[in-house]
């Protein structure tokens, strides 16, 4: 579909009837629907195709128009003798006066059923996953839905919904699908508020349409993952939203890729949430890109109070929080594998640095050999890394005692009991690791062999 965005102003009433004038000064359009979701695949790099059914009009032709911008893709297109669905919103200082819709939900003819399935067969095994964004427009009859699912299912290719029919039955053995709180409570007839009652409307329609994954996309109440083995629950920052316009396509092409590649599904939902935060702070329907979803690597460079914050959330979403510490002078492949072997035991890493007064304090007037800020941004280009804090005092303690992380780790040279922070980790039943390390490896080795 093709979203259309008037913006303008209102200064007065007409004259004519008790309505506002709006002067129009400007005008953007962008592809919504199924189309914003393909954007936002593409915009992260992913390589993707489209199959879609477009009307033979002026809507069709903007559509059409939209997509050849995008050249690193595949795209199968049947035009129909059907009027293009449009959605245009007209906005004064941000905030929406009033949207008008175009469309014709009658389905599809025989010929566009024909082609769908044709290119659906022939490009699947090219694929890891399928995504069906069915906004209820005419393309997705039952019994096309029923093959799309059931070839996916002999390809063994998994195959992600999210639904606007509200006749379930036509997603039955699906991987997984994505409906919205009203989707969810409609199609149930229970309330889904809470956490607990997310839970329950998932595992109804888990059993009742052998769905096999179900995440619920619950608004700013965030969103509840529930399948045969647990349910995980991943709340939303407070942030402006601006327009909710198409965020629901983003966490669907976030929870794609992530499904696709086995990204953990906690970090799936947390890179979710963070991505539909992005497009709902800005003004119509948009894509999220790498740089946005992967920060500059500065920004992993964190002071005590922000980093408290950020360790709160990631409790809250039952991510395990790990912790370690060091000079990290001259960085080699001993740091390297230690980190590595932190990282596999928790989901978020923070790494705490001596500063230059603190190194120079410990290990004499000639060191560091970098400053703490050039220490600070080799270990944060780091992908293991989450977060780098840096301190002053001798020991880390004090900022052990303010995160309270869940793991802490030290080589394999360290007592366990002679760890600064042993003790207080575990009084919050935290776990201490001490991770064997490369002997022949050493910032000192490297400094004393280039005398």
């Amino acid at each position: 579909m093709l979203d259309r965005y008037v913006f303008g102003k209102v200064n007065r009433v007409s004259p004519e009837a008790p309505v506002p004038v709006f002067l129009s000064e400007k005008k953007k359009e962008v592809l919504g629907g199924a189309g914003n979701v393909f954007n936002n695949l593409v915009s992260l790099g992913v390589f993707t195709t489209l199959i879609t059914v477009i009307g033979s009009d002026a809507i069709g032709d903007e559509i059409k128009k939209n997509l050849k911008k995008n050249k690193k893709s595949n795209k199968h297109i049947f035009i129909e003798k059907k009027k293009s669905t449009s959605k245009t919103r007209y906005l004064v200082n941000g905030q929406q006066l009033i949207r008008v819709d175009e469309e014709n939900k009658n389905e599809i003819d025989k010929q566009a059923y024909s082609f769908i399935l044709k290119f659906f067969k022939k490009e699947i095994t090219k694929h890891d996953i399928v995504v069906l964004s069915d906004y209820n427009k005419g393309i997705f009859s039952t019994k096309l839905l029923n093959s799309l699912i059931k070839i996916s299912n002999q390809k063994k290719t998994p195959i992600i919904i999210d639904p606007k029919n509200k006749n379930f039955d036509a997603y039955k053995n699906s991987t997984l699908i994505t409906p919205n709180l009203l989707e969810t409570s409609q199609v149930t007839n229970l309330n889904c508020d809470t956490d607990k009652e997310a839970e329950k409307c998932g595992k109804i329609i888990m059993k009742k349409y052998k769905i096999k994954n179900v995440l619920i996309t619950r608004g700013e109440k965030g969103l509840s993952y529930i399948n045969h083995k647990n349910s995980i629950h991943s709340s939303t920052k407070k942030i402006e939203v601006f327009d909710v316009s198409g965020a629901g396509d983003t966490v669907l092409a976030i929870i794609s890729i992530c499904f696709a590649n086995n990204i953990d599904i906690k970090e799936s939902l947390n890179l979710a949430n963070k991505a539909a935060g992005s497009v709902v702070g800005k003004i119509g329907t948009s894509v999220i890109k790498k740089n946005e979803l992967f920060k500059d690597n500065i920004n992993k460079i964190i002071n005590i109070k922000d980093l408290k914050t950020l360790v709160e959330d990631y409790k809250k979403n039952n991510l395990t929080v790990g912790f370690t510490n060091g000079c990290f002078d001259i960085l080699h492949y001993g740091h390297i594998k230690y980190l590595e072997e932190t990282k596999k035991l928790c989901d978020k890493l923070i790494i705490a640095i001596n500063s230059d007064k603190s190194v120079k304090k410990i290990k004499g007037t000639n060191r560091p050999i970098n400053n703490e800020m050039v220490r600070a941004k080799i270990l944060a280009s780091l992908i293991i890394c989450d977060h780098v804090v840096i301190f002053n005092e001798d020991t880390p303690i004090k900022i052990i005692r303010t995160l309270k992380p869940d793991l802490l780790t030290k080589g394999s040279d360290y007592k366990k009991s002679e760890i600064v922070g042993a003790k207080d980790v575990r009084s919050w039943n935290g776990r201490i690791e001490t991770i064997k390390l490369l002997k022949k490896f050493s910032s000192t080795k490297i400094i004393n062999g280039l005398k």
